[in-house]
């Protein structure tokens, strides 16, 4: 889609954010479009009137994949890095493989050296788990650069289901809740997909009609039940079967969970 359908409130609010220089936390519950967001803003970045150079972080679940990601891009910026040690060695840094052997210290000076030489703002997707030694990283890159955060956590004071401590930078930084489309603009998404998709479902009212039911307008579920809804297994005499949809997508969700559940406890052995 060439825009984003329901969320021109939102991209104008986040756009005011970086023409004012301010950092801003973007949060809402899973599927409500907070990734689009914020692909679509970098993809349309030369809209914005302040002279800013993004660096889009898409997944944040640790301090290491952040810094790795911020780094690799400052190579590609500046071309030539140069990093000290712990035995204050100057050493050349001229190729991404060059990067990866660098330890998180390490990555955090060459960060912090390097982004107060340019104009930027660095977006911080997923970050929906902030452990101390992140938030000691972001306290001191908010004073260096303007930064967009993104995750399900709303960091609101009010919010008594907030995880970490008050300290925790996070606290302070303005928010931006997004959250599920209301009804008329979830029938225009329904509407746009069910053109793309070619479907002949003839009662095509009552059929987004109770897509809106399952879904509450959550963009994410909206989208996953079209893409199933085309396929033979669901769509058989032009009646979809959105019962046999719901009873899969639950059983794909538990299979994830599994799959996630199972890492974890990998990583904690």
């Amino acid at each position: 889609m060439h825009e984003i359908i329901g969320r021109q409130n939102e991209i104008a609010k986040i756009r005011t954010y970086i023409d004012e220089t301010r950092s801003v936390h973007i949060y809402g519950r899973e599927g409500v479009g907070k990734t689009a967001i914020l692909e679509h803003i970098y993809d349309n970045w030369n809209e914005l009137h302040k002279p800013l150079i993004p660096i889009f972080c898409r997944s944040s679940r640790t301090l290491r994949e952040i810094l790795l990601q911020i780094s690799l891009f400052l190579l590609n910026h500046f071309k030539h890095l140069q990093s000290t040690d712990k035995f204050r060695e100057i050493k050349g840094i001229r190729y991404p493989s060059d990067i990866k052997k660098l330890s998180i210290r390490t990555l955090k000076n060459l960060v912090f050296s390097y982004i107060s030489l340019g104009n930027f703002c660095i977006i911080l997707d997923h970050l929906e788990y902030v452990t101390p030694k992140i938030n000691s990283f972001l306290s001191v890159l908010y004073e260096k650069t303007l930064i967009i955060t993104a995750s399900r956590q709303s960091w609101e004071i009010t919010d008594y289901k907030f995880k970490g401590k008050l300290s925790y930078c996070l606290y302070l930084v303005p928010k931006l809740r997004v959250m599920n489309l209301p009804r008329m603009d979830a029938y225009l998404l329904m509407e746009y997909l069910y053109e793309s998709l070619h479907m002949g479902i003839p009662d095509r009212s009552q059929f987004f009609k109770e897509i809106f039911n399952i879904t509450n307008g959550n963009p994410k579920i909206i989208i996953e039940i079209f893409d199933k809804a085309c396929r033979p297994k669901y769509l058989k005499n032009q009646i979809c079967d959105l019962k046999l949809i719901q009873i899969d997508r639950e059983i794909e969700k538990v299979s994830i969970d599994d799959i996630l559940l199972s890492h974890v406890l990998e990583r904690n052995k």
